[in-house]
């Protein structure tokens, strides 16, 4: 899953200290069983927690942060990348075990920088400035893109496949999309419910363009769907694979105004509005859906079953971060931990104009600058 932290808008060697640097902090809380969350340690957080970063972290806020199923990866503006949690499968980009703290991996070469970063559940997609894919992790559909054979890899380029500019990429929990300037798709990995298109295969082993006639502008992957915005028609979405929830229905009789953003959870699909409203679909049986009447809402981050929102009063223009959904290892930032439902939770955490949001699976994370 792969989340951009929402606004406005390297070394081995870990010397960890609590997140101040340039007068920023970044938040985490959810779950943490590999250390996916930088805390130092392996125990869930229920509330929003400071964690720890390397003396070497930018002083900028990350771009991206990709989440996997129990690893996360932070991409910052300047192509250097960090990662923390499970690494047993090379996930992490590095060879060695389990990192609880964020730790840099180097790049290809010293001139190399990373544009792009998503994460599936047990493996990372890379792409640099020269529009080359990298691959680390395991999986066995096809999640690596390396071929039929090819189940595990530390950094390896994903030969004889270099499209033109490359400007999204996007894993859901065992396939992978690539968006390009030109509107084309290609993807990779798990396509037994036609996340993939047509035709339907179990497994896709290497980068095959995704048919779905039209230029595509934006997309994002659920577990085991698709989403595809059209750029030419911003409200002609496609959904593709597995709808159990008709999502795609309520899509089609959407007639709703100018998108802001849109993006997926596992089985779920968020619309957000220039009006500042949430238009969702899908499973809440665990109240991942929003609440009909939250408004005011400037930016959104979609985890795995559960969200993270910045909403603002139209009239004192006063800011605060909400959550809701499934809230079982903490994720909603909750005390105690539990779900969200029919409700907000908000955080006990300032929103600045320049506060950045991000959401995993089952992690939440929040960068704030004073």
């Amino acid at each position: 899953m792969n989340i951009s932290l929402k606004g406005n808008s390297g070394c081995h060697q870990l010397c960890t200290m609590w997140a101040d640097v340039a007068a920023s902090m970044l938040y985490a809380f959810g779950s943490n069983g590999r250390g996916q969350l930088s805390l130092g340690h392996l125990e869930d957080a229920h509330t929003p927690t400071p964690c720890l970063i390397p003396s070497l972290l930018p002083s900028v806020p990350p771009c991206v942060i990709a989440a996997g199923g129990n690893h996360t990866v932070l991409l910052f503006p300047s192509g250097e990348c960090f990662a923390a949690g499970d690494n047993t499968g090379n996930q992490c980009c590095l060879p060695s075990a389990t990192f609880p703290s964020l730790t840099a991996f180097h790049p290809i070469s010293s001139y190399h920088r990373w544009e792009h970063v998503s994460a599936g559940w047990s493996f990372t997609v890379l792409i640099d400035y020269e529009g080359k894919i990298f691959v680390s992790g395991k999986g066995q559909k096809g999640e690596l893109g390396l071929g039929e054979d090819r189940h595990d890899a530390l950094l390896e380029e994903i030969a004889d496949f270099s499209p033109r500019k490359v400007i999204q990429v996007v894993s859901g929990m065992a396939h992978t999309l690539l968006l390009t300037a030109s509107g084309d798709v290609w993807g990779w990995g798990a396509g037994r419910k036609g996340q993939l298109g047509e035709p339907t295969q179990s497994i896709v082993s290497r980068p095959r363009k995704v048919e779905v006639g039209f230029p595509v502008s934006k997309l994002d992957c659920g577990k085991d769907f698709s989403i595809l915005v059209s750029r030419d028609n911003p409200q002609h979405i496609a959904i593709l694979g597995n709808d159990r929830y008709r999502i795609g229905d309520s899509l089609a009789s959407w007639s709703g105004a100018e998108i802001l953003d849109i993006q997926a959870s596992w089985n779920g699909v968020y619309l957000l509005e220039t009006s500042g409203t949430i238009n969702a679909w899908g499973k809440n049986d665990k109240g991942q859906l929003p609440p009909p009447s939250l408004e005011g809402i400037t930016d959104i981050a979609v985890g795995s079953e559960h969200a993270l929102a910045i909403a603002e009063d139209r009239t004192t223009k006063e800011r605060k971060i909400i959550t809701w959904g499934w809230g079982e290892h903490g994720n909603c930032g909750k005390p105690g931990g539990g779900d969200v439902i029919g409700e907000v939770f908000s955080l006990d955490i300032p929103a600045p104009r320049n506060v950045r949001i991000g959401a995993g699976c089952a992690t939440s994370f929040v960068w704030v600058e004073e």
